[in-house]
C-alpha cells in the first residue's frame, strides 16, 4: 500500500469545501480532522484516507450508511468523495462527536466509571442499540472494540466503518487481521471479510461483543495471541475472574463467546431483550464492580507477526511466521506466511509455498479454505489462468454463490476470451447486487471487447453514477465521446 502524506495547505482550506481546525487523529487507515463545511459552517468530521491510490469504491469507508436515517448510538455518515475543485484527495465527511473512546475511560481507570456496573453496563446497551440497527439495515460493524466507541455524558455512539459490510459487498476491503484480532471470532481470523457470508458477519459481531463485555467486567481479554484466538484455547469464565460478576451476566457473556457461531445469541435484537433483563439482575446482585489489577498479557509468535502486518512489514511478518511453521507445523502460522508474501506484492513466493504444501490447502479446514482463494487471487494475479480455473471450482464447490468467486469466475472466462460467458456471468451478477462498481466497471470492460460500444457505453454511464469522481470513468467518457457515443 503507498501512503500519500497528508499536510494542510497554509490557509487551512481542503478543496472549496471544508476549512480544517484540528487534526483529531492519525490511524493505520488515516488522518481525522474537526472541520468546518464551508457551505454552511457546520462542524464535521473529515477523514482522509493514507491509500489515496487505490480507486473510489475501495476507499468508500462506511458508504452503506450514506441516506440512512440517522441513530443515536452510530456516527452519521454524509458523504464522501474526492474534494472539488482538484479532486485530489478523497475524504468521508462524517457527525462530529466531541468525546472519549471508551478505549480512553478504561485505561484513564476513572473509578467512578470502572467500578460502576450501571455505567459500563449502560454504555454497552447502547453498543447493542447501535450494532441492532446496523444488522437491521444490512450492515456488519466487523470491528467491535473499545477504540471504535465514542463515549460523552450519556452520548455512546459506534463508529469506525472501515470492515462493515453489506452483506454481499463486491469490493469489501479485506483487513489483515479481519477486524482488530483480539476481538474477532476464530472463525474468521485471517479470513477476508468477502469470504464470509452475511449471517456469519453478523454472528461474528455477537462474538467482538461478548469479547467487550468480558473486557468491561474483568479488565481482561478471552485471549492474549492471534493463535490462541484461531484455536479457541480455553479460558477463565467472566465470573472466575470477578466475583462481582452475577451468574445472569457470566452465563450471558459465555453465550457470546461459544466457539460454533450457531450456540450464540441468534441476533442482536435477540440479545437486546435478554440483556436488559440480565443488567437488572447484575444491577441487584451488586452496582459495583470490583477492579482486577490487569495481569501481563502473554505475546507469542503471533502477536509479534501481526505487530509487524499492520505496520506493513510483509517480509519481516513472513520470516516470523515462517520459523514459527517450520518448528510446529502450525497450520495458521503458515497462512500468515502466505499472506504476508501475498500482500507485499511477491505472488510467485505465494504459489511456491502453497505449492508445496498441497495437503494443507486441500484440507478440510477454515485454513484450507482460506489457503484456497489466496491461490486463486495468486494465480490470477500472474496469469495462470489453468490454474485458477482449478482453484476457482475448488472454491465454489464450497460456496457456489459467493459474488466474490463469481466475479472471479467471470475474470477467467474474459482471460480465456469466453466474453459471452463472462457476459453472462456479470449480468446475473448485476441483476443480483445491482450498482456495484466492481461487477459494472467489469461489463463495461467485456463490452468493449465484444464490440458491443452501446451496452459498454450504458454500463458506463451507471458506473459513473454510483462513482461519480471515478478518474478511469472519467477517461472513458472521453474516449466514448470521441466515438460519438455519449
Amino acid at each position: 500500500m503507498t501512503v500519500k502524506f497528508f499536510v494542510p495547505r497554509a490557509d487551512r482550506r481542503l478543496g472549496d469545501r471544508y476549512e480544517l481546525i484540528e487534526c483529531l487523529g492519525d490511524g493505520s487507515y488515516g488522518w481525522v480532522w474537526k472541520a468546518q463545511r464551508v457551505a454552511d459552517s457546520a462542524i464535521v468530521a473529515v477523514k482522509i484516507p493514507k491509500a489515496q491510490g487505490k480507486r473510489n469504491e475501495e476507499l468508500a469507508e462506511g458508504s452503506s450508511l450514506l441516506g440512512q436515517a440517522p441513530h443515536p448510538c452510530v456516527v452519521g455518515v454524509y458523504w464522501m468523495g474526492r474534494v472539488p475543485p482538484e479532486r485530489e484527495w478523497y475524504a468521508i465527511e462524517m457527525e462530529y462527536c466531541p468525546s472519549l473512546t471508551l478505549a480512553q475511560m478504561l485505561d484513564q481507570s476513572e473509578e467512578g466509571f470502572v467500578a460502576s456496573y450501571t455505567k459500563l453496563l449502560g454504555v454497552f446497551e447502547k453498543v447493542l442499540e447501535g450494532c441492532g440497527h446496523l444488522h437491521r439495515i444490512g450492515i456488519s460493524h466487523g470491528d467491535i472494540k473499545p477504540q471504535n466507541i465514542l463515549v460523552s455524558a450519556e452520548l455512546v455512539k459506534l463508529t469506525d466503518f472501515g470492515s462493515s459490510v453489506l452483506p454481499e459487498d463486491m469490493y469489501a476491503r479485506t483487513r489483515e487481521n479481519g477486524g482488530t484480532i483480539l476481538y474477532s471470532a476464530p472463525e474468521i481470523v485471517g479470513a477476508t471479510l468477502a469470504a464470509r457470508d452475511s449471517s456469519a458477519r453478523y454472528l461474528s459481531d455477537i462474538y467482538s461483543l461478548g469479547v467487550l463485555l468480558y473486557h468491561l467486567v474483568t479488565a481482561r481479554l478471552p485471549h492474549d495471541t492471534l493463535s490462541q484466538v484461531a484455536r479457541h484455547v480455553p479460558f477463565a469464565r467472566a465470573r472466575e475472574l470477578n466475583s462481582s460478576v452475577s451468574q445472569a451476566l457470566d452465563e450471558f457473556i459465555d453465550r457470546c463467546l461459544k466457539l460454533e457461531p450457531e450456540n450464540r445469541w441468534p441476533s442482536v435484537n435477540a440479545m437486546l431483550d435478554a440483556f436488559r433483563l440480565v443488567r437488572r439482575a447484575q444491577l441487584e446482585f451488586t452496582p459495583t464492580r470490583a477492579i482486577a489489577l490487569p495481569r501481563p498479557a502473554h505475546e507469542d509468535w503471533s502477536t509479534q507477526a501481526v505487530r509487524l502486518v499492520e505496520r506493513g512489514d510483509y517480509r519481516d511478518a513472513e520470516i516470523v511466521a515462517r520459523a514459527e511453521f517450520e518448528s510446529s507445523r502450525d497450520e495458521q502460522a503458515f497462512l500468515m506466511m502466505v499472506q504476508a508474501s501475498y500482500r507485499e506484492g511477491r505472488y510467485f513466493d505465494c504459489i511456491r509455498d502453497i505449492e508445496a504444501r498441497p495437503e494443507i490447502v486441500s484440507s478440510p479446514t477454515r485454513v484450507g479454505a482460506e489457503l484456497c482463494r489466496l491461490a486463486l487471487a495468486a494465480y490470477l494475479e500472474v496469469r495462470q489462468v489453468d490454474q485458477a480455473r482449478r482453484f476457482v471450482e475448488r472454491c465454489l464447490a464450497e460456496t457456489p454463490d459467493a459474488p466474490d468467486l463469481l466475479l472471479k469466475r467471470a475474470s477467467i472466462f474474459a482471460l480465456d476470451a469466453k466474453y459471452e460467458k463472462a457476459a453472462e456471468q456479470l449480468l446475473a451478477l448485476h441483476r443480483r447486487l445491482p450498482g456495484k462498481p466492481a461487477i459494472l466497471r467489469r461489463l463495461v470492460a467485456v463490452y468493449e471487447q465484444m464490440r458491443d460500444t452501446g451496452k459498454a457505453a450504458a454500463f458506463l454511464r451507471a458506473y459513473q453514477k454510483a462513482v461519480p469522481d471515478d478518474e478511469w470513468a472519467a477517461s472513458k467518457v472521453e474516449h466514448f465521446r470521441a466515438l460519438g457515443l455519449v
